[in-house]
């Protein structure tokens, strides 16, 4: 080829270029508080390097070369509740539409992280463990005296093969990149001194705690599960120790267990036997609120046990999440989760900002997850054993007409979905302002295929005009009131 006409192709290539830089195009999906959006897409906005009648706007700058944590995901539990729900009242047509609305990018939001119970929570159908030996009933499961088994001679996965591995399954194959975490209430009650799955002991009231002699049995338990979660095609990302360690309930599954018991736990029994197996899968210490973030400092101070924990995870019901940023500096190779964060009728307000604001404050403090309770509960917030008997799950399955159930996405669904349906798996954080002097928030990403997705909620009471500032290009928008806009381009 000519030099000439190598010199004409690549001018004219540069103003190709040059005329797609001036005309990046902006997605963009908005939900408002009362639903009447819900992700709806939005017309698409135009970067540009001139300063446009909205210059004076708030503005938001986005700065792709800061990064900070990668993201695991968003999502809720599969309880058993949910899973009878699924399984038993609903024709698997509606079953295979609402996991769908869950679990696909292409016709739902893409959760990408279930946290499983092991044995029975209180969003379940009956008390159980994967090795009774006792009577199971709607109150309380609770051992003879002096009923031990220590070789998990009568360990079975028979009740998760029911509903829910094979929901799991369902759900994997339209997320492949679905995280998948493990979580016990309690251990089954003859590894307790109550004898009883109940958080406390039914005769004296007082905290059941783990019998000494049983935490061999109790690591092999934890260790038993994953493997039989794997061998079915379910991976395990993670596992916690104990599900609010701090909380003894008196009405559900629970068990009371110390820092300096869950350290020793870890280090000498749990962590060695994992190690042992090479299941690979992480251990997240804690799993309980955010204002005592002396529990995990207490953990993971302990050498021997530090070295097995990947770090934290918390839940929302009480303190700051400021604390994870507090534990990050602290512990700055140790990742931070919230894994539950639940929502329920005795919430006040604009809900959905509230969820909304909270999202992007757990994912500004190093949170890799965003957690939410229970994915799908009943019209009257159930089943349940005990505990929770007003929480909200992301689906409403309503069965007020048993022959024709309704599914129902709650405010949840959307709150959630404006961050997963967009973000890829291996998704960064990068840094964003949130504009002082006004009700905007916001939180930054970026995909492994380089797009960028701004999260930004308006958690005022009047519409806002804002701007987007980006590799020295701006973009002019309003959101309105109480709305939640999610923006994706690619730079």
């Amino acid at each position: 080829m000519h030099r000439c006409t190598i010199f004409t192709a690549l001018l004219a290539l540069f103003a190709l270029s040059a005329a797609g830089a001036r005309a990046q195009s902006v997605s963009v999906y908005q939900t408002t508080s009362d639903l009447v959006d819900a992700l709806s897409p939005q017309p698409p906005l135009h970067f540009s390097a001139k300063a446009g009648p909205a210059a004076t706007a708030p503005l938001i700058t986005v700065d792709d070369a800061q990064s900070f944590q990668k993201i695991d995901g968003f999502g809720a539990s599969l309880t058993d509740s949910a899973a009878w729900l699924f399984t038993s009242r609903l024709s698997p047509l509606k079953t295979d539409a609402a996991f769908k609305t869950l679990f696909s990018r292409k016709y739902g939001i893409a959760l990408s992280f279930l946290r499983q119970p092991i044995g029975s929570s209180d969003l379940a159908v009956t008390f159980y463990s994967l090795d009774d030996l006792c009577q199971q009933t709607a109150q309380a499961c609770t051992s003879p005296a002096r009923a031990d088994d220590f070789g998990l001679a009568h360990y079975t996965l028979q009740h998760d093969q029911q509903a829910i591995l094979p929901l799991l399954k369902k759900a994997l194959a339209l997320n492949p990149s679905l995280r998948i975490m493990l979580t016990p209430w309690s251990p089954p009650g003859w590894m307790k001194d109550s004898g009883s799955m109940l958080g406390v002991n039914p005769a004296t009231k007082k905290p059941s705690t783990l019998r000494p002699e049983a935490a061999t049995a109790f690591a092999l338990y934890l260790v038993k599960t994953i493997e039989g979660y794997q061998a079915v095609g379910v991976p395990v990302y993670a596992l916690s120790v104990q599900n609010e360690p701090l909380y003894a309930p008196p009405t559900y599954s629970g068990m009371r267990m110390t820092a300096s018991a869950q350290a020793s736990f870890l280090a000498d029994t749990l962590g060695p036997s994992l190690a042992d197996m090479r299941l690979g899968t992480k251990v997240m210490v804690y799993d309980h609120n955010w204002d005592h973030p002396e529990y995990p400092e207490t953990v993971l101070k302990y050498d021997k046990a530090r070295a097995m924990a990947a770090g934290t995870a918390w839940h929302h019901y009480a303190g700051d999440p400021a604390v994870m940023s507090k534990i990050h500096d602290e512990f700055p190779q140790k990742d931070q989760w919230v894994t539950e964060a639940s929502g329920g009728t005795w919430q006040k307000g604009n809900v959905f900002v509230q969820e909304a604001a909270e999202l992007i404050a757990v994912t500004r403090n190093w949170s890799r997850s965003y957690v939410l309770w229970a994915l799908a509960t009943d019209q009257n917030h159930g089943p349940h054993v005990g505990g929770c008997d007003n929480c909200r799950g992301l689906l409403t399955i309503d069965l007020t007409n048993p022959d024709n159930p309704t599914v129902k996405p709650e405010l949840d669904y959307y709150v959630l979905g404006q961050a997963s349906k967009f973000l890829l798996p291996e998704a960064v954080r990068i840094a964003s302002d949130e504009p002082s002097g006004t009700q905007l928030k916001d939180v930054a990403f970026r995909n492994p295929d380089g797009s960028i997705v701004l999260y930004t909620l308006n958690a005022g009471a009047a519409s806002q005009e804002l701007r987007i500032g980006f590799h020295q290009k701006t973009v002019a928008t309003t959101l309105p009131a109480g709305a939640v806009a999610t923006f994706v381009w690619k730079p």
